[in-house]
């Protein structure tokens, strides 16, 4: 099929990632202005925790299986163009806020508004593209995780410094609007792969619940994608101000520090991992976690280190290196969720592990590190306690990786196998 082949699927997947990283943009905004925001409104990090994380993992979460079911049966395209809108006009209104409920409000808009974004992208993704091609795929998309949280720290923080934290959130508004009309006028709804099966019904939630209980590799991987997102998400919205308190830098240097970070670091960790994962793992599907794990573990002493060792160069270098490791593991785990997972599903499936990982890792992280800096009074082992959560997180894909070997037999978990090019695949889809 034409839209499954050549040039236009790669273009979907540009204005998609395009589209994610608006996502991380608005996602992202409040964690760079919890300095500003904290000073004229006087909350407490516990407050500012609730901000950046509860208030919209939590609002993504309860909206996050009704997008899911949508994705699966309405139209992905329209859906997104909607959802990106909202969100995008949400955060613009961050600008009128007077006080801690309007941003509370705010960002349960915002995030209830995300919550139909990645996993109608995902579902798209996943008709245009192979199972063998999907790590690569994936890896691409999430490079939009480094660039979005990127792009609002080197924006934003000198926007902040010198046109106040306001005109951060009408600016970090604006792309949105431009690619939801973007994806409305250029891209048309793919057909699915599921629906070439006569008579497929389109799955209930029961047996979603079913396939994963049954599926332990999908189980494991979804837990360690909600462990790895709980630390991940501590890490990036207290990185900034552990740099201006404990390091002193200032607003504006931060949000460079930060923009390299998450530009460079991430957008290298991504696309290593992207190309890394089936190359490492060769033929062997049991192979398929190891190099994002040994990531996931590396987090840690590296954490460590930025919150031990003085001196504002190192800090840099610790940041970026930090980055360079947090980039690598989002989208293995994203490309195996879906590879792992029947077609008729992969909107409820996505959806289930968005709603985990964002109301389990992003809606506690954030808010659990605040609460452990005000309790301790030190914001640096706060923040190596959060990156602790990264080797359970590893662990469980190492257990998944022996059920992906384990339940790889034929006509047990079929979209897994293809995961790793063996360069003499045939196609059952």
């Amino acid at each position: 099929m034409q839209t499954r082949q050549g040039p236009y699927r790669w273009y979907v997947l540009f204005v998609l990632t395009a589209i994610f990283t608006t996502h991380y943009i608005d996602r992202a905004v409040i964690s760079v202005l919890i300095e500003p925001i904290k000073q004229e409104f006087g909350l407490s990090d516990s407050a500012l925790g609730l901000l950046s994380g509860l208030a919209h993992s939590g609002a993504l979460a309860l909206v996050a299986l009704p997008m899911g079911w949508l994705t699966d049966r309405t139209n992905r395209v329209r859906l997104i163009a909607v959802v990106v809108t909202v969100w995008s006009g949400l955060t613009a209104l961050g600008a009128l806020s007077t006080g801690f409920v309007s941003l509370l409000l705010m960002r349960i808009g915002v995030g209830a508004a995300e919550a139909g974004g990645p996993p109608a992208s995902v579902s798209i993704i996943g008709d245009l593209f192979e199972r063998k091609e999907l790590p690569t795929a994936m890896g691409i998309f999430y490079l939009a995780m480094g660039l979005g949280t990127g792009l609002i720290f080197l924006v934003g923080g000198f926007v902040a410094q010198y046109y106040g934290w306001r005109a951060v959130f009408l600016i970090a508004g604006i792309p949105g609007f431009v690619f939801g009309v973007l994806v409305l006028t250029t891209i048309k709804e793919p057909t699915r792969r599921a629906a070439a099966n006569v008579g497929a019904t389109k799955p209930s939630f029961g047996a979603v619940v079913r396939e994963m209980s049954r599926n332990r590799a999908l189980l494991f991987t979804v837990i360690a994608g909600t462990c790895a997102s709980l630390a991940h998400a501590s890490l990036i919205t207290w990185m900034g101000p552990f740099l201006i308190r404990v390091r002193e830098f200032s607003l504006g240097e931060t949000g460079i520090v930060m923009a390299l970070a998450t530009i460079g670091g991430n957008t290298v960790g991504s696309l290593v991992a992207g190309f890394a994962t089936p190359a490492l793992a060769r033929d062997k599907i049991s192979r398929t976690y190891r190099f994002p794990a040994l990531l996931l573990c590396l987090s840690l002493p590296v954490c460590w280190l930025l919150a031990s060792v003085p001196g504002q160069p190192a800090a840099i270098g610790f940041v970026i290196l930090l980055s360079v490791i947090l980039g690598g593991w989002a989208g293995q785990v994203t490309a195996v969720v879906l590879a792992s997972s029947p077609t008729s599903m992969h909107g409820t499936v996505s959806s289930t592990y968005w709603m985990l990982a964002n109301l389990v890792g992003v809606g506690v992280g954030p808010a659990a590190i605040g609460l452990m800096s005000d309790v301790a009074g030190s914001l640096g082992v706060a923040m190596t306690i959060g990156a602790s959560i990264n080797v359970v997180a590893a662990l469980f894909l190492f257990l998944a990786c022996r059920y992906l070997k384990a339940e790889n037999e034929p006509g047990d978990v079929p979209d897994v196998e293809g995961l790793i090019p063996s360069g003499n695949e045939p196609s059952n889809r």
